[in-house]
């Protein structure tokens, strides 16, 4: 990739990690929604007597396909986040490291011209 493909890249990047963002944020809603049900029902359930029975109760409703899947979208998009945050930072250095490399070009190209008119 040129230097010049570099800010286009990142900013390409920088939106695909706020859209990653974005579906985490919703699928975190739909956990949270999920959960108050859960607790919602635990707390309205007359049978349950006591926190034991309590905490049973709401181990068991969260083995739920329901809850679980839910779970497990979460935990991929927010997988798929660390992967674009990793691609971006490796973008970003990239495109420092091939900075450095033409200003040490520029300078040693400065550095013969000195050297050639003294």
């Amino acid at each position: 990739m040129r230097l010049i493909d570099y800010p286009a890249a990142i900013a390409e990047r920088q939106r695909e990690l706020l859209q990653a963002e974005q579906h985490v944020r919703r699928l975190q809603d739909i956990l949270n929604r999920i959960t108050a049900e859960i607790d919602t029902t635990i707390a309205f359930d007359s049978d349950l007597r006591n926190d034991a029975q309590r905490k049973a109760k709401r181990i068991e409703m969260m083995q739920s396909a329901e809850y679980r899947k839910a779970v497990a979208n979460l935990q991929m998009a927010q997988d798929r986040r660390a992967e674009i945050e990793i691609d971006l930072t490796l973008l970003r250095n990239q495109f420092s490291v091939l900075r450095l490399e033409l200003r040490e070009a520029i300078a040693s190209r400065e550095l013969q011209v000195m050297d050639a008119a003294a």
